[in-house]
């Protein structure tokens, strides 16, 4: 005895839920605007960031809590320097210091942005900088103190502990070298994240090391010699290049088993659009709102500049605190990486033990490569190639269809819910595993 179910009036019911019905109805379009269109976040994500990073942070530069110190003792030195503070309007943050060497150390660390002694009867105001650790910084103390100086009665003498060298008249070149040999870094652990999910621990470290060395000394031999803009120390600033291009690979590579193709994003958001803010080097981190001051000391940016600006100018808190931030970063990456590995084999295993498809992007590129090789066999048999233009074309099957089994006529079947089709045809395809587990 069978029982029968009233049909039910209009499409058949598919049995999928919402995701996967949008799913299947992206599947149709043809295989190259499926992955544009999957890749379409990108550009999203890098307008949002853009605006609320670079330029919110750069489009009104607005100099606020500047440490600088009176030199001196007493009571004058002490109203002098609250005087200063509660009248420039939160730009400066003004202490006393009790003797000129305490403050010139203080300046060269780059605790102080510059440290004022009063002037005397036919003495002039002196003023301390280091323009080499913040060339603006410099400038806006100078100007500051300047009318202070002449409200004594006296003129103001600069001296300047580390002063810019003539080829590199603002202190930007340091900053520019540093985000070439980031970019590098970053670029390289994209591409390996995503191109090499198959690939050894030792291959991919392999990979990023030997990258590494080869762009760091293009990045230094070009900015150095080629250019001009940095002179002497080569070797010390190739192995600072090679170590922030190895520190940012890692990083890179070890997220990429965690989020896939999405990597881009997330290495772009903590390497250009909140480091270049917070590092300091485009402009003094009191120069710019929060978070990105807030950012400042953690930021990868940070380490590399003080490691720069120590070995070119002998300014800035010391090498050793910048290459613990760069050593940091290079821990975080490497740890990434050893967790990382087992933890995507392990997803891509429960992911195919529980029948779930391929990813959006993984399937899409596995419609393209078997479209282009149905289009090779038929131009090779000598026959008019047809062009496959979606991955579910007319031979879809479905009751309007009714060839029984789910084939075209090409035998192709649909990337979607074809998954062992879809991962053979995808294998060859450079970079398809690291979308796996994402759309």
């Amino acid at each position: 005895m069978t029982s029968e179910t009233p049909a039910s009036s209009g499409a058949p019911s598919t049995g999928l839920g919402p995701w996967m019905r949008f799913r299947r109805q992206y599947s149709r379009l043809s295989p190259p605007v499926q992955m544009i269109g999957l890749q379409l976040w990108l550009p999203l994500v890098f307008v949002i960031a853009f605006c609320l990073c670079y330029i919110n942070a750069f489009h009104q530069p607005s100099p606020k809590d500047i440490k600088v110190a009176v030199v001196g003792t007493g009571p004058a030195a002490v109203t002098l320097a609250d005087r200063l503070e509660g009248t420039s309007n939160g730009m400066l943050s003004a202490s006393v210091a009790s003797s000129v060497d305490a403050a010139r150390g203080d300046v060269r660390d780059g605790d102080l942005a510059a440290a004022f002694t009063p002037g005397a009867a036919n003495q002039p105001a002196r003023l301390l900088v280091a323009s080499g650790a913040q060339f603006q910084l410099a400038e806006v103390v100078q100007q500051t103190f300047a009318p202070v100086a002449a409200a004594e009665g006296t003129t103001l003498a600069v001296d300047d502990l580390a002063p810019l060298p003539k080829h590199d008249s603002y202190g930007t070149s340091g900053f520019y070298i540093a985000l070439v040999w980031t970019i590098a870094g970053y670029m390289v652990g994209m591409f390996i994240g995503m191109m090499g999910q198959t690939l050894k621990h030792r291959v991919r470290l392999g990979l990023i090391v030997g990258s590494g060395f080869v762009l760091s000394l293009l990045g230094t031999l070009f900015a150095g010699p080629v250019v001009g803009a940095v002179h002497g120390h080569f070797l010390s600033l190739w192995l600072l290049g090679w170590l922030t291009t190895i520190s940012v690979g890692l990083v890179v590579n070890g997220l990429s088993y965690y989020i896939g193709r999405f990597v881009t994003g997330a290495a772009l958001i903590l390497f250009v659009f909140l480091n270049i803010p917070a590092s300091g080097g485009a402009f003094p981190a009191a120069f710019v709102p929060e978070p990105f001051k807030w950012l400042h000391p953690y930021v990868f940016g940070t380490g590399v500049l003080d490691v720069l600006r120590g070995i070119v100018y002998d300014v800035g808190p010391g090498i050793g605190s910048g290459a613990t931030i760069i050593g940091v970063y290079a821990a975080i990456g490497l740890v990434l990486t050893v967790v990382g590995k087992p933890f995507f084999d392990r997803r891509n295993r429960l992911r195919a033990e529980r029948g779930k498809p391929v990813s959006m992007m993984l399937a899409a590129q596995g419609a393209a490569m078997a479209a282009r090789q149905a289009e090779q066999a038929e131009a090779a048999a000598g026959t008019r190639p047809h062009h496959v233009t979606t991955s579910e074309g007319p031979g879809w099957d479905d009751d309007s269809h009714g060839n029984g089994n789910g084939s075209r006529g090409n035998g192709l079947r649909d990337n979607e819910f074809a998954a062992e089709e879809v991962e053979s045809d995808a294998a060859a395809v450079s970079g398809a595993a690291a979308g796996s587990g994402s759309a």
